[in-house]
């Protein structure tokens, strides 16, 4: 037989065993996978695994995309790509009780007027064709749960939103949410334009109601509480958020010894929070600082002079990193990213017998305590740095408060006068809803305290233009509410790492370029500043008709000189903060474009020598 026929037949014989192989890996082995990305994208967190397999009956997710439409734009493509993979992998995962089914709309069809009405949403395209890309669930009930719309932005809570459509689907009844806030994004529903983002999110997993600023009683069957820099409670108010925190002692609370939110907001409210008789009760205590923290700074932009304007580190909105959160706490133990503050307090608990605090957010022990009056003039970060004396101690921005709690009061107090008798009698009826008095805690409470309500506020970590969150904020609060409320399973889910990977390395010296920039700015403007001032001293001397000595003039000439080289010297510690970025963005230029076709080409010519000079050796 000749060899190109037993190439042939050799070729054949591999076909049919790399056939017979995958066949037989589909039959005997559907659940094995191997992910080697670098955030585990498709592999199942412990959490979800346990969603998807306490299941008792079985549900149907069906993945509706526009398949035709969304190829034409990668970023859809590939995301819709994603959806699919990691769906296959919770059904892979379910034991059989998760169904997968994807269907593609043709448009004004029924099937399209269907998924319409089961709550998906279409986004427009250039070419006005309605592209969908969303789930609906259904359980054995009839129940319908949708996810309108998978958006790429929200990659990272992808596999959330789908265990947790899972979980809903289980149980369908979802955890109410009391909110009472004197903030105005915290007073609207999350349906309303101007809302919290962080409602707009919880309302995806909760009802949420808004607790108007005059109650006489919570919310019937509120199982969360949530506080955000709250109004000034009267007695009665007092007493029922009390006999709420003893009856059910489920509730987040923040409070904020300067809330720059309350500064601007329009129609009013206090700049800062307290919780009167309820803080005695907890055992907190306000000693009216705040936390500024030059190790963990923002960066804003502040206006240099001259035209020029600078990012620079804001000490006052400190972002804690995961380094300094709680590993052990549920809510905090799974954030990949930092919690950004907004001049924050610190909480100081002496919490009463049985009642345990555990820290789950602290500052570095570079922080310092300044006056809440500091704060609330909206001073630069020199004026901060000025004032700037580090404790040497990590001051606790968010703690647990777990145990059995005892009543400040001796039982209900009397009703709130009221002018009005129809107000009157509409507050006594809800009165009535109030529970009875307790002088004890019914259960174990466990409350979420924050020393910061900034940190709810969508400016300090949602992107303006994407709507994405740049930071943990949203995932560290609705982690709490989980926690307390919710499904325990689903609290690690809202903290998965997203698809796309930061550059880490550019990130690290952009910051590291910053903080260098900022010290040796502030030591070049203090030197312009006072050259400037000298310039102005002596011809200012000049101007109210002093004789000007040829010394004087000198002087001047010498200061004018020094205040150029100021200038200069400090455009140059400008241009150096590009310096290194721009060489690392060379090198990674160099790495992936250049350098592997590079290896290629000298693989594929080391490949030909090699077989040349093994055909004139044979020769």
């Amino acid at each position: 037989m000749k060899r190109s026929h037993y190439a042939i037949l050799l070729s054949v014989l591999v076909v049919l065993v790399f056939a017979g192989l995958n066949l037989a890996a589909w039959r005997w082995l559907p659940g094995a996978r191997a992910d080697f990305t670098a955030n585990k994208l498709f592999t199942l967190s412990s959490s979800a695994k346990l969603v998807v397999q306490r299941l008792i009956e079985p549900v149907e997710l069906e993945f509706v995309y526009s398949r035709e439409l969304g190829a034409q734009y990668p970023a859809i493509r590939a995301h819709a790509d994603r959806v699919r993979q990691l769906m296959a992998e919770i059904a892979a995962q379910s034991d059989g009780k998760v169904k997968i089914r994807e269907i593609s709309p043709e448009p004004f069809s029924d099937e399209e007027d269907r998924i319409v009405a089961a709550g998906l949403q279409a986004t427009p395209t250039q070419g006005g064709e309605p592209l969908y890309l969303g789930v609906i669930g259904h359980n054995t009930a009839a129940d319908n749960i949708a996810i309108p719309f998978l958006s790429p932005e929200r990659d990272a809570l992808l596999e959330y939103e789908l265990v947790r459509l899972i979980s809903q689907l289980d149980d369908p009844a979802p955890p109410k949410v009391a909110v009472l806030s004197s903030l105005l994004a915290y007073q609207l529903h999350p349906s309303e334009p101007g809302s919290a983002f962080l409602l707009r999110e919880g309302s995806r997993a909760y009802e949420i109601v808004i607790v108007p600023r005059d109650f006489r009683a919570l919310p019937a069957d509120t199982d969360v509480l949530l506080m955000v820099h709250p109004p000034a409670l009267d007695e009665w108010q007092a007493y029922v958020v009390e006999q709420f925190l003893l009856h059910k002692g489920a509730a987040v609370i923040a409070v904020d010894p300067v809330s720059r939110a309350a500064q601007v907001q329009q129609g009013g409210a206090e700049v800062a929070s307290t919780l009167g008789p309820i803080a005695k009760m907890l055992g907190l205590e306000d000693d009216g600082l705040v936390v500024a923290d030059a190790s963990l700074a923002l960066p804003i932009t502040v206006d240099m002079g001259a035209g020029r304007r600078a990012q620079v580190g804001q000490p006052l909105f400190p972002a804690p990193t995961p380094s300094l959160m709680s590993r052990a706490d549920v809510v905090t133990s799974d954030l990949s990213r930092p919690v950004n503050f907004g001049a924050p307090g610190h909480l100081l608990l002496s919490p009463p017998p049985g009642v345990t605090v555990e820290p789950l957010i602290t500052s570095s022990a570079e922080a310092a305590l300044l006056p809440a009056e500091l704060a609330a003039s909206d001073p630069a970060p020199r004026v901060v740095m000025d004032a700037y004396k580090a404790t040497g101690a990590q001051q606790v921005l968010a703690a647990r408060l777990s145990g059995k709690l005892r009543s400040t009061f001796t039982g209900p107090p009397a009703a709130p006068a009221e002018d009005d008798p129809v107000v009157a009698e509409l507050h006594r009826q809800e009165m009535a809803r109030v529970p009875p008095f307790v002088a004890d805690s019914d259960r174990e409470a466990k409350i979420i305290l924050i020393a910061d309500s900034d940190l709810f506020d969508d400016s300090f970590y949602v992107h303006p233009q994407t709507g994405a969150a740049l930071a943990d904020n949203a995932a560290f609060l609705l982690n709490a509410l989980d926690n307390l409320g919710g499904d325990p399973a689903l609290t690690e889910l809202r903290s998965r790492a997203p698809a796309l990977r930061p550059m880490k390395r550019v990130d690290d010296l952009r910051e590291a370029a910053r903080t260098r920039l900022f010290a040796e700015q502030k030591r070049l403007e203090d030197l312009l500043k006072d050259a400037e001032q000298r310039i102005s001293a002596l011809e200012a001397r000049r101007a109210g008709g002093a004789a000007s000595s040829p010394d004087d003039l000198a002087e001047i000439a010498g200061y004018r000189e020094e205040a150029a080289e100021r200038r200069k010297e400090l455009r140059g510690v400008e241009r150096e903060f590009r310096r290194d970025i721009d060489a690392l963005e060379g090198q990674l230029i160099l790495l992936n474009v250049w350098l592997p076709p590079l290896l290629a080409g000298l693989i594929g010519i080391g490949v030909f020598v090699w077989r040349g000079r093994k055909r004139g050796g044979a020769a």
